[in-house]
Parts: C-alpha cells; structure tokens; sequence
C-alpha cells in the first residue's frame, strides 16, 4: 500500500470517528520531522552541532540568509556597505523586524550578542570564529587581555551595525548567516540568567517561529511566530522535531502518517526506494577517523596509515548507508566551493589514503617494529546513532582482519557524551563528522587542523601544515592572491592526509522518506535546511 493510499484510509477513519468537525490539528500545517539525535544547545552562542543549528534557524535570524538556489539574502539587514579595503561593514538594519516579545531588533542586539559570543567568562566554542573573520580585538577579549567593549562591533544608532574587522575576509559575509552570529535580546537573556536556553520558555524568537514545547530527548515544538517580519510568506504553522533514533521505528510512524519526514538507514532502503516517497539528499558532512596524539602510540604515522588504509570504504557507502553517500578519499567535499578557475575544490585534485589491503599490511609491520610490539588494542569511540553503531562494527571487523595483532573495542556513546570526551582528548580513536559553516575550504582546512584549534581533536600539529593554512587565512600572504591561495589549500589538504593527520571515510547522503503533500524543503552544502518555504497540502 502506498503512502497515499494509507494517508487516505486513515483520513477516512478519522472522519467517521469525528463527523465534520475536524480537529483543530486538521486545520493547521504541522511538519513532523523525525531526527535521529537530539539537540545539545539552544543558546545561539553556545551550541555547536547540526540539529541544534538547524532548530536554532527556525526561531533566530541573522543579518543574511541562504534562499532556496544557495544565494546570500537579506534576512534582519535590508542592506550593507563595504569600505575600500574591506575591513569595514555597516549593515542597515529592517525597522520592522521585531522580537516574539514585541521589542525591535536592534544593532545593539547584535553588540549584545557578538560580545556574548567572545566573553571569556562564557567560554564558547565557536568563539574562535570571531577571530577567524578578523573582528578587531577579537584575540585580545577572548584572552581576556582587553575588556568586552573593545570588540570592533558597533551600534550607530538603533538601525545601524558596524563590525571592523583587521583585514579583508572574502568569506565574511557568508557567516553572516551562521546562527553564532544572530542576535540577542539582552535584557531577556540577563532576566533568564542561568535558565537562559534551558526551556522553551527561556528563549526568543526573531525569527519565523518561536519554540513553544521542548522535552529533552522527546520532541521540540516550534510555532509560527506572528511578529516576524516576513510572517506572511511562512505557510507552516508549526515543526515538530520528534527524537526518533531508532530508524525502524521512525518509518513505522512516517507510514503511519505520524511522520512526515524521516531518515531511514540502508537496511530500510530497498524497503522504500521504488516508492514515490523515497528521496537521497547530498550533504556537505565529512566522516572521518579522528586518532588521538596524545595517544603515544597513535603519535606513530605508520600505525595510522595502516589503520587508514585498511578497509573498504566503498562498502561503507554502498552497503553499511546505502544512502547516496559518497567514498571520501579527501577531507573537503565535493561541492563545498568554486575556486578562480570556476571549477570545484575536487575538480582535479589529488585523492588520499585509499582502501589498499596489502600496503596496510605493510604500514601495520612498520608500525609494529616501530612501536615494539606484536599485539595492540585500541578503541573506537562513536555516537548511539544505528548507522554509526553499524559503520563502527564494520570498521573493528576490518582492522582486526586486515591488521593482524590489532584489537579494536567499540565504544558507543550518545553525542553529546561522545563529543565532550573528543574534546577532553579522552578516547583513542573517535569517528566523527564536519559540516561546512560557509563555502571555502578553509572551513575544514583551518578552522579543524590547525595546531591548537578547538575542534583539532586529535591534537595533530604540523609545522609545514600550519605555514600553508596560515598563508590563506585572513590576512596571511597569499589572502588576496586566489590562485596561489588555492594552490596551498590543495597543499595543506596533501600534508594532512599524507601522514593520515585524520582517517577520512565518507562524504555524507541521506536516505529520506517524505511525505508526497510536503513541498518547498531545502537542503544545502553549507548552512542548515531551510523549512521557511515549505508547504503542507
């Protein structure tokens, strides 16, 4: 039976239970969306994953916007200027763009917000980004060496924000619609104190709707929020983000009509994928291996070149997700950014750390001499998610088949969990992922690897590595010559994994099953799904 054909079944139970007074449910467009993990933050400038990101979309909105072609909008700014060299932004800020509460949003909501990100006592982190884009002073507040009123942000007046920056950033404006980078209500946020972000009622809404339901672990419900600006384009009346981690399950509820939109795993594919209701989306997430140096025998190069080269990532993509991902042989994804020669980052460029069985092999016996052993243990740490718990068995199984003497042990942590021990540098070997927060490859290349860098789990450190990345930042040498700058992205990337600084594995799709009445979806490379011009029929 096909999805419609059980929509309408149940549509026609539901009329005889309740005669011709439908529901008030009826009436309204809802999207359900199963998710497969849960939010780790609210707090704008607090949270650092995906979903948390992407819930954050629906109620916050910044100075830009991504539209549904990928193009940067307007979205709080009607408008900006740029001075001759490119350090000095003033945006123009909408007259009507107001809080959930009814107060404008105002230049100095963003001030508020920019220095909450950068306050030392906070701790943030993505507080990094804030020195990435060059905002004047940036290093110097975070280090807590000048005061929070140093930062270069600036309200002119109640419409005009001014943000200086110490050199040209040609990626600037795409963060402009990172959510770190939205405003805050100050006096709200300091009312909220401690509680601020910790429930729905402790948050507010600037953007199309506002969270009105959170149950940690269960479901977040968001609303439309009538005091937005733009309220009248957003047809949704609500979005209910349901944690469903269990794949089967989340299925089961999509085709009873409970879902509208789900994630299934491969072992759900040939379930699904001749139905008018199965889609495939290509992401920007890379997968990688990250080992840990402060591991001393994971400091051993060989030991991790065998362990890279070691198993099958074609059967990873093809029958572990079974999903449309792609095999990754490179950290930067194809997709993420066009270079001056118009073609994309992957176009030409090199491939790294194959699936090659016998050169493991050899890596794995170097590494043995090296490090003086015969046997060695080591664990996997990974998310609860069911593709990831499956990814991981596949992983074991082919280290300890092709890496003879190898014991790897799995543990399975949820996210939350599993991130906060990568960050302490308490695990051995973690897979994780990385998506992109704006379309340049230095969004993995420098913002992950770079010696000491917050999401540099595995502690690598290189010195040629970081000369090259440090030549393409803001400011560095080669920051306004594009050729030569690409160049030693390429570079930087070929130093990385020649060494396997990081064990990439796969490049991320996503198998989706979703409902034939839901229209207007958005799924892009870089930044977060857009559910503002979805309709329900």
């Amino acid at each position: 039976m096909t999805y419609l054909k059980r929509l309408l079944l149940s549509l026609v139970v539901l009329v005889l239970a309740v005669g011709c007074s439908p529901a008030k449910e009826d009436t309204e467009q809802v999207l359900r969306i199963a998710k497969d993990n849960d939010v780790s933050s609210l707090d704008t400038n607090v949270a650092t994953d995906g979903l948390s990101f992407e819930v954050i979309k629906t109620f916050t909105e910044g100075l830009m916007e991504y539209d549904a072609e990928g193009n940067i909008v307007p979205g709080v700014a009607l408008d900006y200027e740029v001075s001759a060299d490119g350090t000095v932004y003033t945006f123009n800020l909408r007259d009507d763009a107001k809080w959930s509460n009814g107060d404008p949003v105002t230049a100095a909501d963003f001030v508020f917000s920019w220095r909450r990100l950068v306050d030392p006592a906070l701790a943030t982190e993505y507080s990094y980004m804030a020195e990435g884009i060059m905002i004047k002073n940036a290093t110097a507040v975070i280090k807590g060496e000048k005061p929070l009123t140093d930062l270069g942000v600036a309200a002119l007046d109640e419409t005009t924000f001014q943000v200086t920056l110490d050199a040209a950033v040609p990626y600037f404006i795409q963060l402009m619609t990172f959510p770190v980078f939205h405003p805050l209500n100050e006096a709200f946020v300091t009312a909220k104190g401690d509680a601020y972000a910790k429930s729905a009622d402790a948050l507010i809404s600037n953007g199309p709707w506002v969270v009105t339901e959170w149950t940690e672990g269960t479901k977040i419900r968001v609303e439309k929020n009538d005091t937005y600006w733009n309220a009248d384009a957003i047809k949704l009346d609500a979005i209910e983000f349901l944690i469903i981690k269990d794949y089967q399950t989340a299925a089961l509820q999509f085709e009873n009509g409970e879902v509208d939109m789900a994630k299934i795993s491969a072992d759900l594919v040939d379930r699904y994928k001749d139905e008018d209701f199965f889609e495939t989306k290509k992401l920007g997430y890379t997968w990688y291996v990250a080992p840990n140096q402060l591991v001393a025998e994971l400091q051993n190069e060989n030991l991790r070149l065998a362990l890279a080269t070691s198993f099958d990532k074609s059967f990873i993509t093809d029958s572990i997700l079974h999903d449309g991902s792609n095999v990754a042989d490179y950290i930067v994804p194809i997709g993420l950014a066009t270079g001056p020669d118009g073609k994309d980052f992957r176009d030409g460029a090199k491939t790294f750390l194959s699936f090659d069985a016998a050169k493991a092999l050899e890596y794995w016996n170097a590494a043995k001499a090296e490090l003086g052993v015969d046997t060695l243990t080591l664990e996997l740490l990974v998310d609860d998610a069911a593709d990831t718990k499956a990814v991981s068995e596949f992983l074991q199984t082919e280290w300890q088949t092709n890496l003879p003497g190898l014991t790897v042990t799995i543990q399975v942590q949820p996210k939350k969990n599993r991130l906060q021990l990568m960050r302490d540098g308490t695990y051995q070997l973690g897979l994780t992922r990385w998506g992109p927060d704006y379309a340049d490859p230095f969004t993995y290349l420098g913002d992950l690897f770079q010696t000491g860098v917050n999401y540099n789990y595995g502690r690598f450190s290189d010195a040629e590595y970081d000369a090259l990345v440090q030549s393409t930042a803001p400011g560095g040498s080669l920051s306004t010559d594009a050729a030569a700058r690409w160049v030693a992205l390429h570079e930087a990337e070929a130093v990385l994994l020649e060494q396997a600084g990081i064990l990439p594995t796969w490049q991320s799709g996503e198998a989706m099953l979703v409902n034939p009445d839901v229209s207007g979806y958005e799924f892009h490379v870089v930044g977060q799904p857009s559910y503002r011009n979805v309709v329900k029929k």
